[in-house]
């Protein structure tokens, strides 16, 4: 038999679904703290209402009136709470994910890998049969968790999701500065305050070596030590001590780490667990002793294969453009890399004049951005650009006949030298993008 026989047999073989029920309920909870986070935040009028300038990803998707945007967060609140008691899964994940997702394409200013990762767990979760386990179901109605089995895939996309965060975040590691000059991982840990708690650790010569290749060595090994029973258990020290670690250090990664560890209860098979293995050892009762194996539509497989293909090959697309990811930012998103670069913002400033022969002004930025936004366009010329393209906008509303927008935004980029990331003499607002054209308003990659 070859291995893609083997393989598909693999993914096709009842098991059973306890795990999958487990997790439902814990990405559920997650995300019910997420939402009820961002109500509490005010994220709707933050980052969508207040700010006069959106750098959505595309021109066409504008966020829509408040009420519109605050039914939809609170939609999103109730498809959570349906995930977790595994009620109504599938409307409930693709509203989640729906809603999401689109929340994360009106702005950049609120991208960021994990909320992107929740996006695609919730939609491969409609695909799977989750709700069929320690859900209200099983609680009140006469379905019972021990006469049912579930195709082994069901379970491995799931795996397969938070394997490729681990391991695409490894590879986006091997570069030049990451492997010879510690970098960002060296600036990172520079920034840490003094009155950080781990202060005087992080800041230790060998903390940042051992960050440095430590986090490449984890990253790129750690999903194959969970995939491998002789050495799972002995994987969840690195790792408890990695995602612990990353919390106490980095103060803009949120939930991710506790959902990382949560997650690794997928790499387990229900009877390594003690708390599980009496349920799965458990004889069906009652008339029918049969155990029942829960399918899906052949077109259900078949999407999902082109779904798996897409993920894995969507992340190298940086490969064959003609910009620097790293420095663009073109193809950084939605690639898993996390922590590959860093900036340490020097200048961020914009002038707007009327015209070549007119006076030029400053522009109050923050009363048109909010600091997302502006950590954004600090970070992406392509964000900065889209930021001119909204203040020439706003000038032209207030009476401007032909707004010229130039931007000085200077950055220390993986702790090289402060360089501007645009050309300060190029009206911004006028600038054409295209990932296939090499940008000559962009400023060069720094050097040392």
């Amino acid at each position: 038999m070859n291995w893609p026989t083997k393989f598909k047999n693999y993914l096709i073989a009842p098991t059973h679904g306890h795990i999958l029920g487990l997790f439902r309920i814990v990405f559920g909870c997650f995300m019910v703290y997420e939402m009820l986070d961002y109500l509490q935040i005010d994220l709707v009028s933050n980052a969508f209402i207040l700010p006069q300038v959106h750098l959505s990803y595309y021109d066409f998707l504008q966020p829509p009136s408040e009420p519109v945007l605050q039914i939809m967060l609170y939609a999103m609140l109730a498809a959570a709470l349906l995930i977790t008691l595994g009620l109504f899964l599938r409307p409930a994940c693709f509203v989640l994910s729906s809603f999401y997702g689109y929340f994360l394409l009106l702005d950049k200013g609120i991208f960021n890998n994990h909320i992107y990762l929740f996006v695609l767990l919730s939609f491969v979760l409609a695909f799977t049969h989750a709700d069929r386990f320690f859900s209200v179901k099983n609680i009140f109605g006469k379905e019972k968790m021990a006469s049912l089995l579930i195709p082994r895939w069901e379970i491995s996309i799931l795996q397969f999701h938070f394997s490729i965060v681990y391991f695409y975040g490894g590879l986006a590691k091997i570069n030049p500065d990451w492997l010879f000059r510690c970098e960002p991982v060296k600036t990172l840990l520079e920034t840490i305050p003094a009155d950080h708690p781990m202060a005087f650790w992080l800041k230790l010569d060998f903390q940042t070596a051992f960050e440095t290749y430590g986090g490449l060595v984890f990253d790129l090994a750690i999903p194959f030590l969970l995939w491998y029973k002789r050495t799972r258990w002995w994987a969840l020290v690195p790792l408890l001590l990695f995602h612990i670690s990353n919390s106490l250090t980095f103060n803009d990664i949120g939930i991710f780490p506790f959902i990382m560890i949560c997650a690794t209860i997928l790499y387990f098979e229900a009877e390594e667990l003690p708390f599980l293995r009496k349920m799965v050892a458990a004889k069906p009762q009652g008339k029918d002793k049969k155990v029942a194996l829960l399918t899906s539509p052949a077109w259900v497989e078949k999407l999902l294969i082109g779904y798996v293909v897409f993920q894995l090959l969507f992340p190298f697309r940086g490969l064959f453009l003609p910009n620097p990811v790293n420095w663009t930012m073109i193809a950084n998103r939605f690639a898993w890399r996390m922590k590959s670069q860093s900036r340490l913002v020097d200048e961020f400033s914009y002038t707007i004049q009327d015209g070549p022969n007119g006076e030029r002004f400053p522009v109050e930025i923050d009363k048109f951005i909010n600091p997302m936004q502006i950590n954004a366009a600090a970070h992406d010329p392509i964000a900065a650009a889209t930021v001119a393209k909204g203040l020439a906008k706003q000038g032209k509303e207030r009476g401007m006949a032909a707004p010229i927008v130039k931007a000085n935004i200077r950055v220390r980029w993986n702790g090289y030298p402060t360089a501007f990331t645009v050309n300060p003499e190029v009206d911004l607002s006028k600038v054409e993008y295209s990932p296939f054209k090499k940008l000559d308003w962009v400023m060069p990659v720094p050097q040392q």
